[in-house]
Order: structure tokens, then sequence, then C-alpha cells
């Protein structure tokens, strides 16, 4: 089977790597990939004792998506149980329903323990689920036994080991402190908890965010802050006393400086070849306007006689 992936891929190592770990069965659970594809397993767990499953030995399969363990898998029990539909994806927080729940540190055992655990919960009408009476799920659990899996072959009674008090009540336990720990739902407890913090997101919205309160006044609103009622009688007085004028507080000696001047950064430079350019200029045009008009009138002395 090695040869037909590729084992560089994360979904396969990983994969590869359960089924070394799983490749025993155990009292509880049993699971091992097929000969053919390595992303679709068949699994078998027991009920646990005290409930309507005990004694029952319930088979199903597990088909991986490619992009394993970042995405969940998809459950589907195959024996029988008055729990789960029969050859229908099972829809719990575990499974491919919601994968915003999924942890790609959980594994294959992790949620067989889970399903293990989960199996005695109340169905809450979610999809896939069923709510046979105790005595049906006793009947079913005592007839699974002699259940045979027509893909693999599994005989049902052949496939864990055999049952000890000891092994069971230690995996029992830790399989219902798995589905408490992990807060395993079905879709219609994720449906109301969807529902009630969009209820309570939109409740906020509209009455918006409390004034005059601080974070630790919100997370304990049944316990008023002292300080807070003291903000609010000192605002109550400061409202009803009459506003005097005041007079402007006088400014500080280091305020009183002179003036400075800012200088211009802007300043052109080329005014000091200009200005003397125009000036030249007009002294030029004074002195040859003053000459043309002595040519013009001619010279004063020309009409004196000579000495």
């Amino acid at each position: 089977m090695t040869q037909q992936y590729n084992t560089k891929s994360a979904g396969v190592r990983r994969l590869m790597q359960e089924a070394k770990e799983l490749r025993q069965p155990t009292e509880m659970y049993f699971a091992q990939p097929m000969e053919d594809n390595l992303f679709e397993w068949h699994f078998t767990i027991r009920g646990t004792i005290g409930t309507d499953f005990e004694g029952g030995i319930y088979h199903g399969r597990i088909m991986f998506p490619a992009e394993y363990p970042m995405k969940p898998p998809n459950l589907i029990l195959l024996t029988p149980n008055g729990r789960f539909e029969l050859n229908k994806k099972i829809c719990l927080s575990i499974s491919g329903y919601h994968p915003e729940t999924w942890l790609p540190s959980w594994s294959i055992r992790t949620a067989l323990l889970a399903l293990i655990g989960f199996l005695p919960s109340t169905p809450g009408g979610a999809l896939g689920s069923l709510d046979y009476p105790p005595k049906e799920r006793n009947r079913l659990a005592k007839l699974s036994g002699d259940w045979k899996c027509k893909e693999c072959g599994c005989l049902m009674k052949d496939v864990l080991l055999p049952i000890t008090e000891d092994g069971q009540s230690k995996e029992s336990e830790e399989a219902k402190q798995l589905a408490a720990k992990l807060k395993f739902q079905d879709e219609s407890a994720v449906k109301k908890e969807v529902a009630e913090a969009a209820k309570a997101s939109s409740n906020t919205e509209e009455t918006g965010p409390p004034t005059g309160s601080s974070d630790s006044e919100r997370e304990t609103p049944s316990e008023p802050s002292q300080s807070a009622q003291n903000l609010t009688e000192n605002s109550a007085s400061e409202a009803e006393a009459p506003v005097e004028p005041q007079a402007p507080a006088p400014m500080p000696e280091h305020f009183h400086q002179p003036a400075r001047r800012i200088e211009s950064s802007t300043f052109d430079y080329y005014l000091l070849i200009k200005i003397p350019l125009a000036l030249l200029c007009i002294v030029i045009f004074l002195t040859l306007g003053a000459r043309r008009l002595l040519v013009e009138n001619g010279n004063p002395r020309n009409g004196e006689p000579e000495l």
C-alpha cells in the first residue's frame, strides 16, 4: 500500500502512523484501513457499562479527506444501534459536518473514544440521530455480536479483545471524560449555540455598551462597583449646583517671552543682483535722456563772443 501513495504527503504519513498504533485491537475499540484504500477505514467500538448500549459491539466506516488531519473525517455506522441512522454520515462536532470545531491534534483514537462516550447522549433531533426506547437499544446491543460486515468480513464478537471489568471501566471512563472535555455536540446543539450567540450580539448592538462602566463591571453586572456609584452621585451633585464664571488663570512666567522673529526660508537671493541692475538701468536711461535734451537745445555757450 505504501507504493500507491505519496509518502511525502502529511495526510498519508499521519494515517500510516495511526494504522501502526491501532493495529492491535483493544477491549473497547479497533480500527484499520481498507486494503485497497488508505483513506477509508473500518472501525469497531463497544458500548459502555451502565448504558442502553452495554454489551453492544458496533461497526462503522471512517472516510478521510485528502487534507487530513487539517480537516475532519466522516463517520458512518453500519450496525443497528438505535442511536444513529445506518449508512449515513454522523453529524457531530468531531465529524466533517463541523470542520470549524475540529483540531488537527485529534486522532482516530480520539474520535473513537468520543463516539463511545457520545452514544448514550440525548439525540435532540439532530441530523441522522435516532431515539429508540431503552428496551429496543438493549435488544439491538445483544444482537450486535452476531452482525458481520459484508465489506471487510469481520464478525463483531471476534473483533475486540475479551472484556474485563478493569479494562472496560478504565477506557469507558476515559471516553466519558474525553467527550465531556471536548464538549462534542450534535447539530442541534451547535445550531442552538449559534442562535444564542447571534441573539446576544444583536441585543448588544441594539442597547449599546453601558456608559460609565468598566470591564470588571460588565463581567459581574449583579455587583455594581462602588466607584461607579460615587461617580453617579458626584455627577448628579455637579448638575444641580449653579455654574459660576471663573476668571482665566494667570499665565505662568515662563510663557511671557518676547515674540521670536521667524525668518523666511524662501528668501530670493537673485534680488541681490536684480536690484543693482535695475538701478543701473534707470541711471543709464536718465543719463541718455538728459544728454538728448542737451543736444536738441544746443550748447548755450555757442552764442557768446569769444575772448
